[in-house]
């Protein structure tokens, strides 16, 4: 009995094509159209983003290093040295007991 009541409740599925109206097949272009276009700026986009954060990892990382370098300085100042490099090198000053050679400019 089973095998009766499946076949009664298979149905038999008849597909017809018929031809569609050009309103329809307009409206069908044109989607496919806006979609390409959608599709297109999309990859602008996703491009110039992409470039906008590899730049952004550029200058992280730069500041990162300066970072690094102040921390340096600061792990420096501690010392005499440390104080006499900063003073000598940012500052053009010079030990008190140091003798000072210029050239001359023209």
């Amino acid at each position: 009995m089973v095998p009766a009541v499946q076949e009664q409740k298979r149905k038999k599925i008849r597909l017809e094509f018929r031809s569609s109206s050009n309103l329809l097949k307009i409206v069908v272009a044109v989607l496919i159209v806006f979609s390409m276009a959608a599709l297109l700026a999309l990859g602008w986009m996703h491009s110039g983003l992409r470039e906008r954060t590899q730049a952004q990892k550029d200058a992280a990382a730069a500041l990162e290093q300066e970072n690094r370098d102040l921390q340096e300085k600061i792990d420096n100042v501690d010392s005499v040295q440390g104080v006499q490099d900063i003073a000598r090198d940012e500052l053009g000053l010079v030990d008190p007991n140091t003798i000072v050679i210029q050239p001359e400019t023209e």
